[in-house]
Formats: structure tokens, C-alpha cells, sequence
């Protein structure tokens, strides 16, 4: 329920695709996707697609945070995601006798994702800069008129 609103926004047919992705087939969007998965993996993956819309809506970000945004939000999480929904009964199988469960699989491969993602946007320093070069440039425009005060 938390997530009923943007998962909302997510799937209207209207919704502009990231740029430089291909759209999505009908019914193959990382939402409805995301919807085909058990419990708990459903809330994490629309979890996640809702952190990755966010970040693409939130504003300007640099070149390299912004390609593995978009990167993470068209291929990686729907890949993830088809990767497992298309397990046969076989592939869970052979899974199960190497000793990994696909539950398992799936959650480490949503947790490396959403690590991806954290450290990117940890990484984004264009809004540091910003504020950095806007503290630069007051302090020049204000040190000028400081110095006239004291003259």
C-alpha cells in the first residue's frame, strides 16, 4: 500500500521512458514485472523502481550517476526480474542442488542494485558543487563591498 500511488504513476502508458531506453513491452515493465514476484521480493523491487523514478525526477545529476540511473531503471532491475519470473522447474532444480535457493539469488541481485544506486546518488556531488561555487561567489561579490565598508 505504501507504494500504491507512484506504482500508479509507474505503470500509466502515457509515461515518458528514460531517455536512451527502449520502451517496454506491454505487460513486461519493470512494474508489472515487479508485480509477478512472491512476497517480500515484490515490496523490495517496487521498492527500488520507485527510488530509481524518484532519482530520475529529482533534478540535474552528473553524466556517470544519471547513465547508471537510467542503466539500473530500463535494463538491470526488468532483466533481474524476467531472469527470474522465466525459471523453469528445471533451472530451480539444478539451483537447488548447487546449494542456492532463487529466492535467495533474486534478493542478493535487488540488494547489489539498490546498493548501486545508493552509492551512485552517495557519490553525486553536483549539488555540493553548486553550493560550494555559490559560497565562492558571494564571498567575492560581498568581500568587495566588506572592503569598501572598512575604507
Amino acid at each position: 500500500m505504501i507504494h500504491r500511488h507512484r506504482l500508479e504513476v509507474l505503470r500509466q502508458p502515457d509515461r515518458r521512458q528514460p531517455e536512451g531506453s527502449a520502451p517496454a513491452a506491454q505487460g513486461d515493465s519493470a512494474a508489472d514485472l515487479a508485480l509477478r514476484l512472491p512476497e517480500p521480493h515484490r515490496l523490495y523491487a517496487l521498492a527500488l523502481l520507485c527510488r530509481l523514478q524518484d532519482a530520475l525526477d529529482a533534478g540535474p545529476l552528473d553524466a556517470h550517476t544519471t547513465y547508471l540511473i537510467r542503466q539500473a531503471h530500463a535494463e538491470y532491475l526488468p532483466a533481474t526480474l524476467r531472469a527470474y519470473l522465466n525459471l523453469t522447474a528445471a533451472a530451480r532444480a539444478r539451483l537447488n542442488e548447487r546449494g542456492q535457493s532463487a529466492e535467495a539469488l533474486l534478493r542478493e541481485q535487488l540488494e547489489l542494485i539498490n546498493a548501486g544506486v545508493a552509492g551512485a546518488l552517495g557519490q553525486h556531488h553536483a549539488s555540493a558543487d553548486r553550493l560550494l561555487t555559490q559560497g565562492h561567489f558571494l564571498g567575492e561579490r560581498f568581500e568587495t563591498v566588506g572592503a569598501r565598508v572598512r575604507a
